[in-house]
């Protein structure tokens, strides 16, 4: 049970850490849209997501290949040449990271109105692909609170200071980018002290030509292919902006950030258990790495639902919080919302297609989901406003995942689902119930009221309900620290 306890440890500390990340960067959001002018938003938006996509393709796939071969390193004992290839890997990626921020900022004019901020926001790329291998190291020795500290909670406080100081000073849209590029900048630095504090017991071997040819075999289809990974989540964002600018762009990127929220617990496994899947597969293990999978999927899954009702019941007063003009983007909130469920529904089927060496599968799966969602999102745009965009969206989303969810049990032999999945029917429509008949009793009152009564009142019929439906150990388990706490208090 010692990779279930890790797994629960892990994801409880980062879960823990999430929600602060995630409070800190929609903090970003909400002083960006009540501080900018009209449209401001859309574009920093627009901007700083290009750059986050193309450091993603631009480290050539040298985070995850450190995940991977750190833990694989880490699992068989044979460390001596880690902190070489780490570094290697590293350099590779600086390298090329800052070939396409130079090309990024060079097609600027290409942009149009988004070209200058399209620029500046390029000088993160490198900084953005160095913090996330140095950080992919780190993951694969099991060790989450480096990401959790750095990426998760460091680099959004960090943007909404300095980017908060800078509006304070009569900064606008550049200086807020401006600010993004700090924050990762200091992030990458923290990233590197904190990989070679944790290595620093290991032997200095030099990584040997055929180590770094691994990696980079490894990490050749990783490049394109976290590019398109990445690009799943924003191209329907950057579709609707060839349509639409001013308040309708703005309400849309605020709420394709808020869907993104139902993300956190599934997020939270996968930085867990991505190193788990490397080596148990790694090692032949394939029915231990099934079982880990079938329970990873369905907490993350119980853990999200409830998240997922309030939001998607309160959607309004969550827009409101952003801006009064940002309630247009209602409808469209609650269609993405569905569509990042379906997400979390399949589990980590793309990190178990990547951890387990199917690059290139992985690569194919991301061209045709970024070719399905811009071909719908153009159709549908133009045909229904923001309403269409998100199920372009959703609909792309939800078709990926369920044909990976197909190629993880043909290639590898393992699903998530397992009986007990059934029984989180009746705590979510426990919880549905409960914020519906709230949420309608308090309409009119101030956003911030009607949010905080809707979300205390589906947690409360979730957290009744949910003991009653889990399988025996887990409920036990549940019970141990409830009894603990109630003796001493």
């Amino acid at each position: 049970m010692s990779e279930e306890r890790t797994l629960l440890a892990g994801t409880a500390a980062n879960v823990v850490g999430l929600v602060v990340g995630v409070a800190a960067a929609l903090g970003v959001q909400i002083l960006l849209g009540r501080t900018l002018a009209p449209g401001g938003f859309g574009l920093v938006t627009v901007a700083v997501q290009v750059a986050f996509v193309a450091s993603a393709g631009s480290r050539f796939g040298m985070d995850m290949a450190s995940v991977r071969l750190v833990a694989i390193g880490r699992g068989a004992a044979s460390t001596g040449h880690l902190r070489s290839l780490v570094d290697r890997c590293a350099l590779v990626a600086l390298v090329a990271s800052i070939l396409v921020a130079t090309v990024l900022a060079a097609g600027s004019p290409l942009y149009g109105d988004y070209g200058r901020l399209i620029a500046l926001a390029a000088i993160g790329v490198p900084f953005i692909a160095l913090t996330n291998v140095y950080l992919g190291a780190t993951r694969g020795l099991a060790q989450m609170r480096q990401t959790l500290y750095v990426f998760w909670i460091g680099q959004p406080i960090l943007w909404i200071v300095i980017a908060g100081a800078a509006i304070a000073a009569g900064g606008e849209t550049d200086a807020v980018i401006l600010a993004y590029d700090a924050s990762w900048l200091l992030a990458a630095l923290a990233a590197w002290r904190l990989w070679h504090r944790e290595a620093a017991a290991y032997a200095d071997r030099p990584a040997t030509r055929e180590e770094v040819r691994s990696a980079l075999r490894y990490g050749l289809p990783r490049a394109p292919a976290a590019l398109l990974a990445q690009a799943v989540f924003w191209v329907d964002l950057w579709v609707l902006a060839a349509f639409e600018q001013g308040n309708d762009l703005d309400a849309y990127a605020a709420a394709g950030r808020i869907s993104q929220v139902l993300l956190l617990f599934l997020t939270s496994l996968n930085l867990v258990f991505s190193p788990f899947a490397a080596d148990l597969h790694a090692r032949g293990e394939r029915a231990r790495l099934d079982e880990l999978f079938k329970r990873s999927t369905r907490w993350a899954l119980a853990a999200t639902l409830p998240l997922l009702i309030v939001l998607f019941v309160a959607a309004d007063d969550v827009l409101r919080a952003f801006s009064e003009r940002f309630e247009v983007g209602e409808s469209a909130l609650r269609i993405l919302l569905l569509g990042q469920v379906a997400n979390v529904a399949t589990g980590s089927v793309g990190f178990i297609l990547i951890m387990t060496g199917f690059t290139g599968l992985d690569l194919l799966d991301n061209v045709v989901g970024v070719a399905l969602l811009a071909g719908l999102a153009a159709v549908l745009t133009a045909a229904y406003g923001i309403e269409g965009t998100a199920t372009a969206a959703a609909v792309s989303i939800a078709a990926l995942n369920v044909v990976r969810l197909v190629q993880v049990r043909s290639r590898i032999g393992i699903q998530p689902y397992e009986r007990s999945f059934a029984g989180l029917l009746l705590p979510a429509g426990a919880s549905a119930l409960a914020a519906f008949g709230v949420h309608a009793a308090v309409s009119g009152s101030s956003w911030w009221v009607s949010f905080a009564l809707t979300a205390a009142a589906a947690l409360a019929a979730y957290a009744l309900v949910l003991p009653f439906v889990l399988p025996p150990a887990e409920r036990a388990a549940l019970r141990r620290p409830l009894a603990y706490w109630s003796s001493a208090g």
